[in-house]
């Protein structure tokens, strides 16, 4: 009577366990293959991309702060930063006092 019944546990059980092995390797077999892909498509577009614009502007840039020249908006002399670093250090070896006293008064 009972043998209508019966289920087999064990095939069962086995191939819910195969399954869920086979679900979880594709999860992970798609995630390498996602990620290898995304790796590949940022390479490539590093590869193909170009810095004219910013290229262009730093050289502006670089050209405006080696010059000398009066800004028209300010009416400030600008000199090149090398030559600022220059007075700068020329002015602090002129200031220069024997140790422990200020040259502030």
């Amino acid at each position: 009577m009972a043998a209508y019944d019966d289920l087999d546990v064990k095939r069962i059980f086995a191939v819910g366990v195969f399954s869920v092995v086979v679900t979880a390797v594709t999860a992970l077999a798609v995630q390498v293959v996602y990620f290898a892909l995304v790796k590949w498509q940022e390479v490539d577009t590093q590869n193909a991309s170009n810095y004219n614009r910013q290229n262009r502007i730093l050289a502006e840039q670089e050209a405006e702060i080696a010059t000398y020249r009066v800004d028209a908006e300010t009416g400030n002399i600008v000199i090149p930063v090398d030559a600022a670093f220059e007075l700068m250090v020329g002015d602090n070896k002129d200031n220069k006092t024997p140790e422990g006293q200020s040259d502030e008064t």
